[in-house]
């Protein structure tokens, strides 16, 4: 199993167009889906509205294509990414138009707050000054809510994910497949999650 740190790529979204790094572009319409699917929602109560938008709007990705640096244009929305330089299925990222795991929770929080709050890398996310609580890999999934970030990595976060409650989760996973709900894994190198204070 390849997981990366997700990467701000140079690929953009910008008024409905995607723009390449050498500044043509071509029209691609893009939906604003955010109503969940069936399978993938809001499994217990207690998140706050912000967070319940957030995990709807993450849902409504689903069978969206991973695409490594996508998700992370001007306005968050999904993009075309880019080869990763290691994973052989990620040399089709340029022409799936997606999310990697940070672009999809960065555009669920944006289209649930209006703002721009989780710009950035797995890692930058992790780190971030909006974290309301914080909660250690020793914790379980116990005290999650629906909406908050669970992320994995050892020294350096290289994926996250968003609880949807119940044990469940949605995530962009990697190169060649497509946003998925799962089971949460707290084995291996889970380093814990965060919930947004937006």
């Amino acid at each position: 199993m390849r997981k990366f740190a997700s990467f701000v790529g140079v690929i953009g979204l910008a008024g409905g167009v995607l723009a390449g790094a050498s500044g043509a572009s071509a029209a691609v319409p893009v939906p604003a889906r955010t109503t969940a699917v069936p399978g993938c929602d809001v499994l217990q109560p207690g998140a706050s509205p912000v967070a319940q938008q957030a995990v709807r709007t993450a849902c409504a990705q689903l069978g969206v294509w991973y695409s490594w640096g996508g998700g992370h244009g001007p306005v968050p929305g999904p993009t075309y990414g880019h080869y990763d330089g290691q994973d052989p299925a990620s040399k089709n990222d340029g022409q799936r138009l997606g999310f990697d795991c940070s672009g999809l929770v960065r555009y669920a929080y944006y289209r649930a707050t209006g703002r721009d709050i989780l710009n950035g890398t797995s890692d930058n996310q992790f780190h971030t000054r909006l974290a309301g609580a914080r909660f250690s890999p020793g914790q379980g999934a116990g005290p999650l809510l629906p909406g908050d970030l669970l992320f994995w990595g050892r020294g350096h976060i290289h994926h996250v994910a968003m609880y949807l409650g119940a044990g469940q989760m949605v995530e962009a996973f990697q190169s060649g497949t497509r946003v998925r709900a799962v089971p949460v894994r707290l084995g291996g190198d889970y380093a814990g999650a965060v919930r947004v204070n937006a």
